[in-house]
């Protein structure tokens, strides 16, 4: 899916080797390393950089259809999606029809008051967009000030869109410049969507 409908520089898979103890995924390289070795030397201008590059590659990213199935929220395949942040995805399968019906898992073992706290955000309708899940700086491959390369694509699936943005600080909470200076340039409006994960993880996330 994203070979066919974006220009994101991600691994191209070759071929499946299988032996009689498990299967190999073949890919190919992409040129880079990950952007979280260079943080701390990046200039303001290569900063810059990583935000328009960001920028373009998230916007294709969010273009890509849903053609797979009837569920919403599903992987790039349209069965169950694979997530960290929610335990259950490791060991069952989940995918949801909507996005209140998402929402509503989030929350099924949450305190009265903890849902009361989630439920403006929640009532906020989303579009659903395809997403990486996992673009944290060790996924972002970047050379000479340039992104080069977007790694591991296996939390790949439909969310709403600001399920990108919520995980990218679930995942680098310690890294506050990447955060300040490219995620919440890259991506603005989800604060209270933001605070609300931040408080569901907190009491449910798998760590």
């Amino acid at each position: 899916m994203v070979e066919k409908f974006t220009e994101i520089p991600a691994p191209r898979a070759i071929d499946v080797l299988e032996t009689s103890d498990a299967s190999y995924l073949l890919m190919t390289q992409v040129p880079g390393r990950p952007i979280g070795h260079f943080l701390i030397i990046m200039t303001d201008k290569q900063m810059e950089n990583a935000v328009t590059d960001l920028n373009r590659y998230i916007s294709q990213l969010r273009a890509i259809p849903n053609q797979v199935s009837k569920f919403q929220i599903c992987n790039s395949q349209g069965g169950g999606i694979l997530d960290w942040r929610i335990l259950d995805s490791q060991r069952e399968e989940l995918r949801s029809e909507t996005e209140a019906a998402f929402h509503s898992y989030l929350t099924r073992v949450m305190t009265d008051d903890t849902r009361r706290l989630a439920a403006k955000s929640h009532a906020v309708p989303h579009a659903i967009v395809f997403t990486h899940g996992d673009l944290n700086p060790r996924n972002i491959l970047a050379e000479n000030g340039k992104i080069t390369g977007i790694i591991d694509w296996k939390n790949a699936g439909f969310f709403p869109e600001y399920w990108e943005y919520s995980k990218m600080h679930y995942t680098v909470r310690s890294l506050i410049r990447w955060l300040a200076d490219v995620i919440d340039q890259v991506f603005e409006g989800y604060r209270d969507e933001l605070h609300v994960e931040n408080m569901l993880s907190d009491l449910t996330g798998p760590f």
